[in-house]
């Protein structure tokens, strides 16, 4: 009997989990990530385009605000 108890405690153990990590792995979340840093990089550079040396402030509220957007709309933290 103790036997039986400890392998279905063994099963659970490794069965739940395994089980959790595949809904949480719906989404590729590497891909969007590398998709939003894409995103930021190419407002950064747009709004760059237009601006002189000393705007990078500008230029990085840009891109960041690209990235948030962009995570926002695919669910995952920013």
């Amino acid at each position: 009997m103790w036997k039986t108890g400890v392998l279905g405690t063994l099963i659970l153990l490794v069965a739940v989990p395994a089980n959790a990590a595949t809904k949480n792995s719906g989404k590729n979340v590497d891909a969007i990530r590398a998709e939003c840093f894409r995103q930021a990089n190419e407002a950064a550079a747009a709004a760059g385009a237009n601006m002189t040396s000393g705007a990078t402030g500008a230029r990085n509220s840009a891109g960041y605000s690209a990235y948030r957007d962009c995570a926002r709309k695919n669910g995952i933290r920013p």
